[in-house]
C-alpha cells in the first residue's frame, strides 16, 4: 500500500487516542444522564406514579417500535379473535391506555386529554359490542 494516503487533520481539542483503545460512545437509544428519581406525591396518584415507576422505565428503555407493535398486535388479536379471547384483549389494550392517560394527565393540554379520551372511549364501546355479541 502507498504512503502516500492523506492523513486526517487533527484539531487542537482533539486528542489522541491510545492504540488499540475503543472509542466511548454511548449505545444507540441510552443517555448518559440518570432518569429522573420519581417525585413522592401524598395520595393515590402518588401510589400509582411509583408503582408505575419501574415498569415505565423498562418501557423507556426498550426500542420504540416494539411497544407500537405490541400494543398493536392485541389490538389487532382482540379485534379478531373468537369470542373468548377479543374481550379479554380488548380489555388489556383499553387499561394500558388508560394507565397512560392517567400518568400523563397533568402534563398534557386539555386538547390531547380529550382526543386521547376519546380513542380509549371508541375502544371501550367496541369492548363491549364484543361483549354484548353484537360484533
Amino acid at each position: 500500500m502507498s504512503k502516500n494516503r492523506r492523513q486526517p487533520r487533527r484539531t487542537s481539542q482533539r486528542r489522541p487516542t491510545a492504540p488499540g483503545s475503543a472509542q466511548r460512545a454511548p449505545r444507540p437509544g441510552s443517555s448518559r444522564r440518570p432518569a429522573p428519581a420519581p417525585v413522592s406525591r401524598p395520595g393515590w396518584r402518588g401510589n400509582l406514579e411509583r408503582v408505575s415507576y419501574p415498569i415505565l422505565l423498562r418501557l423507556t428503555r426498550a426500542p420504540k417500535w416494539v411497544l407500537g407493535a405490541v400494543t398493536g398486535g392485541v389490538l389487532l388479536g382482540g379485534l379478531l379473535a373468537p369470542a373468548p379471547w377479543s374481550p379479554l384483549l380488548l380489555t388489556l389494550v383499553v387499561l394500558f391506555l388508560t394507565w397512560l392517560l392517567v400518568l400523563a394527565w397533568p402534563k398534557l393540554q386539555p386538547t390531547a386529554r380529550i382526543l386521547r379520551g376519546a380513542v380509549i372511549g371508541a375502544l371501550a364501546a367496541l369492548l363491549i359490542a364484543k361483549l354484548a355479541g353484537v360484533m
